[in-house]
């Protein structure tokens, strides 16, 4: 039913679709103000807008995990410390120690504690202590950068007198003025969230890049995993890593493998971080040579799996917003096998055949002959299984290095510079678009 009747409002008027996203933020804003009035007891005047950024606040309640959203916030941070005072503020229940090394020394570190983070929208959090406004007014900080699916998140959305720049990562509009700045991570998610409210001048359309460059020896570290898991140097691997969230989880690649595992003795399917669906589907059908990792934060260990892969065998049921994983294995030179999704196909605008293949949705068999096939030219057509990896590489480069990302972060707050940073909230009911 919600499909439908979304589908009938994006075919009505513009200024229709504005006003229904206009009027859902402003009662998340609305619930956010009311439940922190009873929740908190925070600094009556936070802070004195002043002229210019000097320190930026980087918050996720999440901040410190190594999924892809948190690994992009990461790099912003680390790209903004070269140029400002930067506080990076995470919730403790999400800390990775190997996520913590990787931030630049001159940033400085805000963990906080919660008690409970509400499902519902808009995501009231309970027992934050340190509270994020008595942070922003105790280090006076004058820009935040978050990252949300879009929509309106407690507790930043009640932060309304200093400039907001949102990682928006699946699409979801918003309206909230003092959001100056927005980054989605494709066309996709940008074609999704202009749907409703428009086209706007504060976008940019940024591929979530990787956390770091390949190491010189990935291919090294690739091998010695191959070794402790009894692999030959020269038998094939299929590659996964992913979150291991049921939630997410296709079969589409386990099934594919399952078809021609029997054909291909000398072929494997290394699968780091695995769903508990996947490993019961495994173990319950007794699908063969399926080695799996433990998740990991450490950038030694993804690198490892992705060293240790000649294909990257890409399968997740709603699909991608980006593709940090893609992303990874594209950047040394590992062909992809994907499939498309009912929902986000973000990775397939970056995707071609030069260094992919792309099954249909739920098409177990197609996904089956794209893996015989890059079996086959491996061993049969090494000069053309070369070309694969050498436009993977260059897919990779062109479109998913940190260092022109954070090069792209930095003028996205230089930008703002050039604008009065003192903020204040519309008048109910403005089009703030």
């Amino acid at each position: 039913m919600a499909t439908i009747i979304k589908s009938l409002l994006l075919r009505g008027p513009l200024w229709l679709r504005r006003w229904l996203v206009f009027l859902r933020q402003r009662l998340y804003v609305e619930q956010s103000v009311r439940f922190e009035k009873t929740a908190y007891t925070l600094p009556a005047s936070p802070r004195v807008p002043r002229a210019g950024i000097r320190t930026v606040l980087v918050y996720h309640i999440n901040g410190l995990a190594h999924a892809g959203t948190e690994k992009n916030l990461q790099v912003v941070a680390n790209a903004l410390a070269q140029d400002y005072s930067v506080l990076y503020m995470y919730g403790e229940h999400s800390h990775c120690t190997e996520r913590a090394r990787t931030l630049d020394e001159r940033i400085t570190l805000v963990p906080f504690q919660y008690t409970h983070n509400e499902v519902a929208l808009p995501h009231q959090l309970h027992g934050m202590k340190p509270h994020l406004k008595c942070v922003l007014a105790q280090h006076a900080v004058d820009c935040l950068v978050t990252a949300s699916p879009g929509y309106s998140h407690y507790p930043w959305n009640t932060v309304t007198d200093i400039p907001i720049v949102l990682l928006n990562v699946f699409g979801t509009p918003t309206t909230q003025t003092n959001v100056r700045h927005i980054i989605y991570n494709s066309r996709a998610t940008y074609t999704h969230a202009t749907a409703w409210i428009g086209e706007h001048a504060h976008a940019s359309v940024l591929y979530a890049p990787i956390a770091s460059m390949p190491p010189i020896d990935t291919r090294v570290r690739g091998a010695a995993l191959r070794t402790r898991l009894g692999i030959a140097d020269s038998d094939f691997c299929f590659g996964r890593i992913g979150r291991d969230s049921d939630d997410i989880f296709d079969p589409i690649a386990i099934h594919a493998w399952r078809q021609i595992a029997h054909r291909f003795p000398t072929a494997h399917f290394i699968i780091m971080s695995p769903a508990a669906a996947l490993r019961q589907c495994v173990a319950m059908q007794d699908i063969p040579r399926v080695h799996f990792l433990e998740p990991s934060g450490a950038e030694a260990d993804v690198w490892a799996l992705h060293g240790a892969s000649d294909c990257f065998a890409h399968f997740r049921r709603d699909g991608e917003t980006s593709g940090v994983a893609i992303a990874e294995s594209l950047m040394i030179g590992n062909p992809v096998i994907t499939h498309r999704s009912k929902i986000w196909n973000a990775h397939l605008e970056y995707l071609n055949t030069d260094c992919a293949r792309i099954a249909g949705a739920d098409d177990v068999s197609e996904y089956a002959r794209h893996m015989e096939e890059y079996l086959n030219t491996k061993t049969h057509q090494p000069e053309k299984w070369q070309r694969f990896q050498e436009a993977a590489r260059r897919c990779g480069e062109k479109h998913f290095s940190p260092q022109r990302y954070a090069a792209a972060v930095r003028e996205v707050i230089y930008s703002l510079n050039a604008h009065d940073t003192s903020v204040t909230q519309p008048p109910p009911g403005e089009n703030t678009w």
